[in-house]
């Protein structure tokens, strides 16, 4: 009784039974109202799908949470074998020839790009712990030491660097973990620079993480929908899009920065500690990181898949004793799963039917053409990203526009965009975990980040739409 009594379970919220109440009214009123055109699997997978978007949006549950309850319903709504499709209450019946397996939503949990996540998140966690990552940024740092702008670019580029590879999170804790005696440094007069470096690094962990597919959980949704939908997108040609964006997004965010943080005239700058040698253990991570960066880079050539190479590459630091079981549990296995319902959620939108409807949309027919669509998914992404999470916004976004009425190429296009527009939401501290990592500094205030994160989102909506215009056709088709 006493440890009961130590782990209650807490009662929810009142705002969230209304949610709740409040979703399964608006689904079962759009089951009924639906036309009759649209058949029993359509209309359920239709109700479903507005339970996840008003639940991720609203985080009504953890979104994690939401992930698992949505692959449930769907696995017990729309599969024939394994679920209850059938038996449930149709208002009109399922046909004879339809099959659909309950496996068929379990099978995303063990797909290419969450086993490629899996891998980056456990090379992440193996930098993290043998002090790779702090060894690397401390080295790499002193040279931009020389100027307050070159420490400024140092602090933006080398967060850019680490999200690449590592969590957009854990890269955004352990850069503020290194600046911070680079702060204590700086006199108290300086807190306008001492904003603008710690600014270096949510914005630098934003930008960043669009270069790699692994870079952030919406670059992953993006990849593994587009492959799964029958389109063709390596690793490399993800950084061929994505490197050049995010190096011309960090120039004029450099820019930007120091413009309206410079230091005081006459403003010494910090000395910089030598960084920690690197233990055997931390070389061998860095020899298997560099080795699974070589072989994802090389993928076209060797016919090894991404997702192949980071499985191989955890089993390389789990098997040479790298990590242990404790890190292990240590990864972020939410995300993983956040992951695995938005896939799942394609699927469902696909075997339902619901894809077809959407791909009835005539969109060549619409003022402006695909343009004005390419546009309507940027502000669409960019923007609810902005008050949502950025991958629950790729997963709800992602399949909608793989199932549109366009060439195999077209709908590739816009799913990259789509995801790459996720990352730019800066604007607030709830936007990504690194803005909420640098607001908790306790050195920024919520305006500075609207000001400054709003208008680089704002920026990056024509920018992506040349990127959609004139660089997405050069490297995919």
């Amino acid at each position: 009784m006493t440890q009961l009594a130590h782990h209650r379970i807490p009662r929810p919220k009142r705002s969230q039974v209304l949610a709740i109440l409040i979703t399964a009214v608006l689904s079962v009123l759009l089951y009924y109202l639906l036309p009759s055109s649209i058949d029993e699997l359509q209309r359920r997978m239709a109700c479903i799908f507005v339970v996840a978007a008003v639940f991720w949006a609203f985080e009504v549950l953890p979104l994690f949470a939401t992930s698992l309850m949505v692959i449930g319903l769907m696995i017990l709504t729309l599969a024939t074998d394994g679920g209850l499709a059938r038996v449930l209450p149709a208002m009109t019946p399922i046909p004879d020839g339809v099959s659909i397996a309950h496996t068929k939503f379990l099978t995303s949990f063990g797909s290419d790009i969450i086993i490629l996540f899996m891998g980056g998140f456990l090379l992440s966690a193996a930098l993290t712990k043998h002090h790779i990552d702090r060894a690397i940024a401390a080295k790499v740092l002193q040279p931009f030491s020389r100027s307050p702008l070159m420490l400024m670019y140092g602090v933006l580029l080398i967060s850019a660097f680490f999200s690449m590879w590592m969590s957009n999170t854990a890269t955004a804790a352990m850069m503020i973990a290194i600046i911070r005696p680079i702060l204590a440094q700086l006199p108290q007069e300086s807190g306008r620079f001492r904003r603008g470096l710690i600014l270096a690094v949510p914005f630098g962990t934003n930008i960043g993480g669009i270069g790699t597919p692994i870079g952030t959980p919406p670059n992953a949704v993006a990849f593994a929908a587009i492959n799964a939908a029958g389109g063709s997108i390596s690793f490399l040609q993800w950084m061929m899009i994505g490197m050049p964006l995010a190096l011309f997004m960090l120039v004029l965010v450099g820019l930007l920065l120091y413009a309206t943080h410079k230091p005081e005239q006459g403003m010494r700058l910090p000395v910089f500690e030598s960084p920690k040698q690197i233990s055997w253990y931390g070389k061998l991570t860095l020899l298997i990181l560099l080795t699974a960066m070589l072989l994802w880079l090389s993928g076209e050539f060797h016919g090894i898949q991404a997702g192949a190479v980071a499985l191989l590459a955890a089993a390389a630091l789990a098997a040479l004793g790298v990590l242990d079981r404790n890190d292990v549990n240590t990864i972020q296995w939410s995300v993983l799963i956040l992951m695995w319902g938005g896939l799942a959620l394609g699927t469902g939108i696909e075997l339902s039917g619901l894809a077809q409807l959407v791909a009835g949309v005539d969109v060549a027919g619409l003022p402006g053409g695909e343009i004005v669509l390419a546009g309507l998914v940027v502000l669409l992404s960019v923007g609810l990203s902005t008050f949502m999470s950025n991958t629950a916004t790729a997963n709800l976004l992602v399949p909608l526009v793989l199932a549109l009425a366009l060439s195999q190429s077209d709908r590739a296009h816009l799913a990259v965009v789509c995801a790459v527009g996720c990352s730019f939401a800066m604007a607030l501290p709830v936007s990504t975990p690194p803005n909420a990592i640098a607001f908790a500094s306790g050195e920024l205030r919520a305006s500075t980040m609207l000001r400054l994160g709003g208008a680089i989102s704002l920026f990056s909506i024509p920018v992506l739409m040349v990127c959609y215009r004139f660089v997405l056709p050069l490297v995919l088709d």
